[in-house]
């Protein structure tokens, strides 16, 4: 049988929200084909394993989703899950990625990008009520602020800097909000989430709450719209195996938010939660990421 060495944890400070991905991969995975173990990111020893070990990678934010151990893995020629580390280091950084939507004519909520106080006479801030602002670089929504009243930029500015050395600063849309799963070439079950009790859909709202609710979508239309922008950002970032993909609404339009290369996948994330509704179990979900 194969040996999964499922990684996780390292310095990242979403190294709690890794840990239990990779408990309950470890949990759940088929173990009539696969030996799975598990590795601290802050322990692992490479030169422990051969070259039929295949890694999957459940480190949420710092070292996982910047591109950092795909390059190593990718340089001693070992397989893993996800994407490579030149797709990675694209979605990983925001400013980055929102550039390359707009060259491929992908939606996104209008932004700027700065790395200290900002002008509140800036053309930008005038023109716009409300806004998000976040770290360029950082996952869970850690260091993200909601901003309506626009004397507190600077202040979210400067609390999104702790996490980054660039900062987004991003019209915030009024209207639904939206996750797309991609599995291989297979677009699972768009679904709508329902943040109730916070604001957005924060770090309380994604880990904490009981309230937040994830909905199938079931307007065709909205289906439809929502799969082929998500299959187009998937593919202008370079990605590969799986992604999701969050969106945002306002009227009529749609904007996507940011691709996550390493989302979150205990039994109850929303990634399983899609492919629950397409028909795929959580158990065939893990062998069929590692066996894309």
């Amino acid at each position: 049988m194969r040996k999964i060495i499922i990684v996780y944890g390292g310095e990242s400070n979403e190294s709690d929200i890794s840990k239990k991905t990779a408990q309950s991969i470890n949990k759940n995975i088929d173990r009539s084909k696969f030996t799975p173990h598990l590795v601290n990111y802050s322990d692992i020893n490479f030169d422990e394993y051969d070259q039929d070990c295949f890694f999957f990678i459940a480190i949420h934010g710092k070292g996982g989703e910047d591109g950092e151990i795909q390059e190593i893995l990718e340089s001693r020629n070992y397989d893993f899950s996800g994407s490579s580390s030149v797709a990675t280091k694209k979605c990983w950084n925001k400013s980055i990625s929102k550039k390359i939507m707009q060259e491929n004519q992908i939606p996104t909520p209008e932004f700027i990008v700065c790395s200290n106080e900002i002008d509140l006479q800036n053309q930008f801030i005038l023109s716009e009520k409300k806004f998000f602002i976040k770290p360029a670089t950082n996952g869970s929504s850690f260091g993200v602020t909601k901003v309506e009243d626009k004397a507190n930029i600077n202040k979210a500015i400067s609390k999104a800097l702790t996490y980054s050395e660039e900062v987004i600063i991003e019209k915030a849309f009024s209207g639904s909000e939206y996750t797309v799963s991609i599995l291989g070439s297979e677009i699972l079950p768009p679904l709508e989430i329902i943040p109730q009790g916070n604001e957005f859909y924060d770090f309380s709202a994604k880990y904490s709450s009981n309230k937040t609710k994830k909905i199938m979508v079931t307007d065709p239309h909205i289906k439809e719209e929502l799969s082929e922008i998500a299959q187009k950002t998937f593919h202008a970032h370079g990605c590969s195996s799986w992604a999701r993909i969050d969106i945002v609404s306002e009227d009529n339009n749609l904007g996507v938010l940011e691709i996550n290369t390493v989302p979150g996948f205990t039994e109850k994330s929303l990634f399983p939660f899609s492919a629950k509704l397409a028909g795929i179990g959580y158990k065939e979900l893990i062998t069929s990421i590692i066996e894309n």
